[in-house]
């Protein structure tokens, strides 16, 4: 049981005591959430690195993937100016030919790199040439098109041909 104190020496005495086992426990309170946040906050850390590192890898997954298809894309390109050369007399035999060994080459410089590599160098090399880069990114426009055009003609007349038990390669016309 607690006594009463009888003085006002004793009261006082009483409340530094009190004060001093207060103090005593705040301080014991604001060490243990201090060390509990220094906890939160390396968990929160790892936690953050760990998720960094998978995004990381998940970004350099699908850019290779990115690389791989740009890459076949390119051989397919190549492969498909080289046969239009082969198939042309005169310039523009040339050209097609010309343009089938720039794609290729490109493709071959493509294999193995990270797609960072590829924007760097392209960014470089079109402020070291702009004229040049345009030139070449027109050229490339006009033989993608060229190349997307004709495949979805051929595509067309092979599904328009499948549904009507036609043959799949359109007869030369007669004349």
């Amino acid at each position: 049981m607690t006594t009463i104190p009888t003085t006002v020496t004793d009261l006082k005495d009483k409340l530094n005591s009190t004060a001093d086992k207060a103090k005593e426990m705040a301080s014991s309170a604001m060490d243990t959430a201090t060390e509990a946040g220094r906890t939160v906050t390396a968990e929160v850390k790892a936690h953050a690195s760990d998720t960094l590192d998978a995004v990381r890898d998940a970004a350099g997954e699908r850019a290779g993937a990115v690389r791989d298809t740009l890459v076949d894309a390119a051989d397919r390109l190549a492969d498909r100016l080289g046969a239009e050369g082969d198939g042309t007399t005169g310039l523009s035999a040339q050209v097609l030919n010309g343009l089938a060994g720039g794609v290729a080459t490109v493709s071959d410089s493509l294999r193995g790199r990270t797609l960072g590599d590829l924007l760097a160098d392209a960014q470089g090399y079109a402020r070291r040439h702009p004229g040049t880069f345009a030139v070449g990114a027109a050229i490339a426009g006009f033989a993608l098109a060229r190349f997307i055009g004709s495949s979805g003609q051929r595509d067309a007349h092979r599904r328009v041909a499948d549904t009507q038990g036609l043959p799949a390669v359109p007869k030369a016309p007669r004349g």
